[in-house]
């Protein structure tokens, strides 16, 4: 049974706002898809009448907006952390790698 857009437009805002981007772009994909199906299972009449387009437009933009600040900020306390091992006096820092990995 095809899960309803409600419920994957939720599901997708609830991972967008953890940061599990990977997860995010499944459910994505799955409420395109389920957009699709849903579009043209709509008599023409009601297509032209539809809020869905609407809809979708402004939870895909809302995703993308919220997804570029969380990169921003993520971008912004690595340069403070990476300011911050700069300045780290010798004997404060440990014999290991500085390399830091940051996943999107």
């Amino acid at each position: 049974m095809p899960v309803p857009l409600d419920k994957l437009s939720q599901q997708f805002r609830s991972a967008v706002l953890a940061g599990d981007h990977r997860g995010a772009e499944q459910l994505a994909l799955q409420y395109i898809e389920a957009l699709r199906e849903m579009w043209e299972s709509l008599p023409e009449r009601e297509r032209a009448a539809s809020l869905v387009p609407k809809q979708a437009r402004e939870l895909l933009a809302w995703a993308r907006d919220v997804t570029t600040v969380q990169r921003a900020l993520t971008q912004e306390q690595l340069a403070i952390l990476e300011k911050a091992c700069r300045y780290q006096s010798p004997g404060w820092q440990e014999p290991r790698s500085r390399a830091i990995e940051v996943r999107f």
